[in-house]
């Protein structure tokens, strides 16, 4: 049995505090985004701080990719009727 049959199956799972810990966790990496673009649009920074701000930016939407996946899975493990 693959583990996501045996979470399925686990009735001790609070699908609603993991979901909603899945987008606080959404919320702060794009907050974090913001602060990273607010960052970039400066006319004072040079190009390796702007490469730099671009390759954070990436890895916190890959970050944000992750955590939507994750929510797609735990919409996908609740029990039938919740």
């Amino acid at each position: 049995m693959s583990v996501a049959e045996r979470m399925k199956n686990d009735d001790k799972i609070d699908h609603i505090a993991v979901r909603t810990g899945l987008f606080t966790l959404i919320t702060a990496r794009l907050e974090d985004a913001h602060e990273i673009a607010v960052k970039g649009q400066s006319t004072k920074i040079d190009e390796q701080l702007v490469s730099q701000l671009s390759s954070d930016l990436e890895s916190n939407l890959d970050e944000i990719q992750i955590l939507l996946n994750a929510t797609a899975v735990i919409l996908n493990l609740r029990p039938a009727g919740s």
